[in-house]
This record gives C-alpha cells, structure tokens and sequence, in this order.
C-alpha cells in the first residue's frame, strides 16, 4: 500500500511545480540547503532506507530525483540517486549569488542596520525564518533526527550555511546580538530536532518578516504593541505630583542622553491608575510607547519567559527611537516563590533578571499589583520604585465629574467616590454606553452598569449605603453649636492621622453624624459600634468585643466611633461587680496601643471613669443649636423637601425654639417618608412636637433607669 500511494505521486510529478512548495525565487537556495543536509550531514541515511525506499516524497519530486524511479520495482537505486544528488550539489555550488524572498530581504536589512549584524547572523536569522514558514525545509531538516544537541545543532547550521564554525559560536554566544535580542536563540534545555532546537520572539513574528513590507515596529506588533492614548492628563495625578515632577525630569534626561539601564517600578492595587500614567507620561514626554504584550494574537496569555523575549527583541529591534516601553503586570517574571524564580535555580535567574535591569537600551516602567511579590535585591535594581495609591476620596469625586459626561448629579459623585475600586476608565466606558441610549433615569442606569462591571471584575457590586454609617443628605459642620472649629479641626486630624476625641451633649447635637463626617474628609471607612453592639451579657465578652472593634479598625484603616460609650466606660469608683473595672480597663488599653482616629460620644459625660477621660486627647461639648445656625438649617430642609418659599417671616418662630437640634430635623425628615410634610408651619408644628417631647419628664423612674 505504501509503495502504490509513492509510485502514483511519483508518476504524476513529471509536470510537478515547485512554487507550491516554495517562493519561486527561493528554489535554489531551498536546494542547496537540502542537497547539504543529505549528502553532507548523513541526511540519506534517513532519505533511503536499506530496502532503496525513500522516506519523504516531497523532496524527492523537489530536487527532480523521480526519474530514477523502477517502475518495475518501485524501487529507487541509492547510487543514481546519490551520485545525481552529488552532480547537482557540486553545480549549486559553483553558484556565487542566490535569490531570495524580496520582502524577507528588505525586512532583514532593516534589522541588520537598526542592530549593526554582520553578513552570517543575517544569514542565520533568512534561515531560521525560512525554516518555520516552509514545510519542504522542516520535511529536510528532519532527516537529522530528533534528537540534536546544541553542539549538533551548531555544526548542522555551520554546514547547511557554509558558515565557519567559530562565526557559529559567536552567533550564539550569551552575549551575541543575536541572543541578547532573542531574534534567533538555540534551546540549551533540552534536545529536539533542528527546527525546535532553533527559536525566535515568535511564529507570528517570522511571518511577518516573510510576508509584511512594514516598519519594524509592526513587525513585532504581536508581542511588542503600540499604546493607545490615554484620556486622563496630569492634572488627575496631583495626589503624586512630587513623585512624578522627578520622574518626568529623569525620564527626559536619560531619552536625551540615551541612558541604558533605566527602570522604573510601578505598584498599588488594582485600578489606581497605573497603566493610565505610564501613557500620560509618555504623552508629555512626546516619546512613543509600547507595550510588551501579555496576550497572543489569539488573546491567549503569555507567558513571563516569551514575554521576555519579546522584550529582549524591543530593545534591540526600537532602541533607534524615541521610545518607551511599558511591561505591564510584571509578576510574571518577578514571582519570588514558586514562579520564574522558583528554587533550585532562582538565584541564577535573579543574576539574569539583574543584567536585564542594567544593561535595557530602552527606558522600561514596569507595573506590578503585589510588590510583595518581588525580590528586595531585585526592588533595589530600579532606578525608581512608586507606589501608586488609590487616590483619596474629594480625587476621585474630580475624577468621576470628568469623565462622567454631565451623567451625574453632585449626590451621586459623592456616593460614587466613596468606592475605592472605581476607576477613571470604568466612568468614561459606563458614560459612553449611557450616553448612547434613552433611559428614564440616567442615574440609576449609570449605576446599574457600574456595579455590572465591578462585580465583573470580582470587586462587588454597589450596594446602597447603609443610613447607620453615611451622613444625612443636608451635613454642615457650621451647624453644630461646639466651641471648636470643626473644619479646623479636620484639617488638623487629617495631618497628624492620629486622634483621641470624646465627643458629649444631649441627644442629637450631632455627635455621632460629626464621626462620618470626620471619617469621609479623612477618606477613611467608618467602623461604628453602639453600646448594644459591644455589651455582651457573657464575663469577658464586653473585654473581647472591645478588643475586636478595635482590631477591626486597625485592619480596615477606618476611623472606630464608640456610640453611647457611658455604657461600658463607666466610673470605676461606683463599681460594684469586679467585671465592671476589667471592661474600662481594656477600653483604656485598647485606646493607648490604637495610632488611628478614635471617638466616643456620649450623652452622660458626668457618668464617664473619670481617669479615663485624661487619655482622651480633646473633650468637646456638643449643644443644641444657637439661633442663626437654626435659621440656616431650617431653610436647607426646607428646600429639601421642596416646600415653598421660606419667608423672613418665619425666622422669629424658629428663633424661639429653645433645645432645637439637628436631630430633631433628621427626625421629621424620616416621618416625611409616610407622612408628607404639608407646607412651611407644619413643618415648624413638628418641630415643636420633636422639643416637646423631649423635654417631656418622664416618672416615677424605676429600676436601673432610676
């Protein structure tokens, strides 16, 4: 069955064409090659068996060797073969020019010029590419074996291209043009045949040597991409404005002078806006920037050792340029354990990695996610390592304005920006989707696909804010009757990070509101605990619970506000259960070893432990409101809940409301919701009832109220 399927093939490749196989201007040169594989490098041994069979058709009809062919036997006589094969070697090469693939020779010569290579690597670099496009020089090369080593390998290329051997091994030599760039390097790991043996920055990027009259930055377009543009500008990076004023200037200098060996690091968590700086950067620099890709052309990943490559072969291949490159999520090749640099030859690989960082011809920024991840010896290497962190919460309030194309009302921007995880390109996409479809409630719409997104990306979807932890929708330090400037005061935490404060006064003044308050201009979470949520009827569950709110706080960086602290911090004097002096004695522990923003509020202030009340850095009173504050803030709700006009008439009725807090007006707001506020003096009616009844004296008092 074998020989019927050869000699049919065989018999009917008299008018056999050649150009099916192989570019017509490469015939020779693919001949010559094939010829020096058989008969120079024991390739025949493979070509013919004992029995006088041949093993590879294709090249038998290539090299015009059918003729040979027994009809009777359907066999072939090895020494006509052979001695054809020698007559037709000798007179290729008598041959002193050979033509080549127009594009191939074009493309090559621009790399020769951009890496200065000399006549056998261009040579080196026509083959290989020759031999991964072409099945008839793999069908050749094959004949070898397949199992070659390097030094194999360097005697078969020596051969096969007419290349001194010792112009081989500085080809191929660790620091040879060639191997630096990775354009053509030979796999020392293991031995396989010729064409595995012999490697490139990619397949994708050899076709396009073969196919593509382009620049040679689209020839490498697969692994080395060219950025697109940004649409944030500096002005959205003032948070690192110190850090980038250097950087700039740096990067400005070392473009100028063409500085080697200049890294710099990049990290944060996701979405902080890392990439999108790397593009702003180069846009003020007017420098191109790449990107060394972490996908194929399939969007399958690459991985960290062919990302490499393609990052050798960037230097050697754009280094003529004005140019950056970007190596975006650089754990791959960064991983301390159980990755690239995973024992037993990490330390060898961290050397390697090492004269990558000193000796890059191009300017590199290198962006990680976990700087953990990374070797300090390696960290040490950059020439500049900044962390970019999420920006803080009045930032992203900016940034959400931007880009959000006039989508959102002010109250949104606000409850937007208190989500860390909301990125600038997340607001452009969701607003240029929005923007192109009618909808009843742009807002909502704009929500919806926001949180879609985020829970996408695995951060969770926006939930609405819980009404125990935000601020009212009308919140104004100016309205709290305290003696201390509470704006000032803000400003003063927000510098030092780090505040003890016991906040008392009757009911409703504010106390706990000013802790969300403080909590969102310190853009910091706000961890809030009531008595309730801290007094466990269990001996030492209190201890613990305080314990735990604390650590909590520590862990989320929030600011820890004790509600009703009189419940547990009591006067250890009046003590009558030992369980009531360990409670306030790890209260005062807790507050002494916690370096973060602590407030307690508290409506008993003469019930409080008395040396307790000396580790609280400020005690500030919170009284009901002074007239004129009064005024401000009935006019406020009253256009909130969009009543008509407020006359001056009505300030004398508000003026004269004695014991009128804040409260009190959170309080009819809430009722509004299932009892509509009818006009201006219904409003004022309620008010007076809220007064009422808390100036109500309630008795006889009973049990431990008492």
């Amino acid at each position: 069955m074998r020989r019927r399927t050869r000699k049919k093939f065989i018999n009917t490749a008299i008018d056999f064409d050649k150009t099916q196989l192989i570019d017509k201007r490469l015939i020779d040169k693919a001949s010559l090659w094939t010829l020096r594989i058989i008969l120079n490098l024991g390739g025949h041994r493979e070509f013919i068996d004992k029995d006088n069979y041949v093993s590879k058709d294709t090249i038998l009809a290539f090299l015009d060797a059918n003729q040979f062919l027994d009809d009777d036997e359907d066999k072939f006589s090895r020494a006509a073969v052979l001695t054809f094969f020698s007559e037709s070697l000798i007179q290729l090469e008598k041959q002193k020019k050979f033509k080549t693939n127009k594009i191939l020779s074009k493309n090559i010569a621009q790399i020769s010029s951009l890496m200065n290579l000399n006549k056998y690597e261009e040579q080196i670099l026509e083959f290989v590419t020759l031999l991964k496009q072409y099945e008839l020089l793999d069908d050749a090369v094959s004949l070898l074996g397949t199992e070659l080593n390097t030094t194999q390998t360097k005697r078969a290329l020596s051969v096969i291209l007419n290349i001194p051997r010792k112009e081989i091994d500085k080809a191929f030599a660790s620091d040879s043009k060639l191997s630096k760039s990775s354009l053509v390097t030979i796999d020392k790991s293991n031995n396989h045949s010729l064409d595995r043996k012999l490697d490139s920055i990619s397949d994708v990027f050899l076709d396009n040597l073969l196919n593509l009259d382009e620049d040679i930055s689209i020839m490498i377009k697969e692994s080395i991409k060219a950025c697109s543009k940004s649409s944030l500008k500096l002005k959205d990076y003032k948070h690192l404005s110190k850090d980038i004023d250097i950087l700039l200037a740096y990067l400005q200098n070392t473009i100028e002078t063409k500085q080697s060996g200049v890294n710099i690091l990049l990290y944060g968590k996701p979405g902080t806006g890392k990439t999108e700086l790397t593009k702003v950067l180069a846009k003020k620099l007017k420098t191109k920037l790449f990107e060394v890709s972490y996908t194929d052309e399939d969007d399958a990943p690459i991985d960290g050792t062919a990302r490499l490559k393609a990052y050798k072969s960037a230097q050697a291949l754009l280094g003529n340029k004005k140019t950056l490159l970007m190596y975006d999520e650089a754990e791959d090749i960064f991983e301390s354990g159980g990755g690239f640099f995973a024992p037993p030859t990490r330390q060898k690989d961290k050397a390697w990695i090492n004269r990558v960082l000193e000796t890059n011809t191009i300017p590199t920024i290198w962006i990680t996610n976990n700087i953990y991840s990374i070797d300090n010896a390696l960290v040490r290497r950059f020439n500049m390592s900044i962390e970019i962190p999420i920006p803080d919460k009045s930032k992203r309030e900016d940034i959400i304005r931007n880009y959000s194309n006039n989508l959102l009302d002010e109250k949104s921007v606000k409850s937007l920006a208190k989500h860390e995880n909301i990125a600038p390109a997340l607001i452009s996409t969701t607003a240029k989707v929005i923007s192109s479809i009618e909808t009843k409630n742009n807002i909502k719409a704009f929500t919806h696909l926001l949180s879609n997104t985020l829970k996408a990306q695995g951060y969770g979807e926006i939930k609405k804010e819980s009404s125990k932890n935000s601020l009212p929708n009308i919140y104004n330090p100016n309205y709290v009757n305290t003696t201390t400037d509470l704006e000032k005061l803000t400003r003063g935490i927000k510098k030092i990070k780090n505040a003890r404060l016991c906040l008392y006064g009757v009911p409703g003044t504010g106390k706990s509101a000013f802790g969300k308050y403080l909590a969102d201009m310190l853009d910091k979470p706000l961890l809030l605990k009531k008595g309730s949520d801290l007094i466990s009827k269990w001996v030492g569950g209190t201890e613990k619970n305080i314990a735990n709110a604390f650590e909590e706080a520590r862990e989320e960086k929030a600011v820890l506000v004790f509600d009703e602290v009189d419940s547990f911090l009591a006067d250890r004097t009046q003590a009558k259960q030992s369980w009531e002096v360990t409670q306030v004695n790890e209260m005062l522990m807790q507050m002494e070893n916690f370096d973060g923003v602590f407030i307690a509020t508290t409506n008993l202030m003469d019930n409080l432990d008395k040396a307790s009340l000396r580790r609280f850095d400020l005690k500030l009173e919170f009284n009901c409101l002074k007239p004129e504050q009064a005024w401000k803030m009935f006019k406020e709700f009253a256009r909130e809940l969009k009543l008509s006009k407020v006359d001056k008439v009505f300030q004398r009725k508000i003026s004269s409301l004695k014991n009128l807090t804040p409260g009190d007006f959170a309080a009819v707001v809430r009722q509004n919701r299932f009892r509509p506020i009818e006009n201006v003096d219904d409003l004022i009616l309620r008010l007076q009832d809220e007064i009422e009844v808390k100036n109500m004296d309630i008795s006889p008092k009973m049990g431990f109220i008492q």
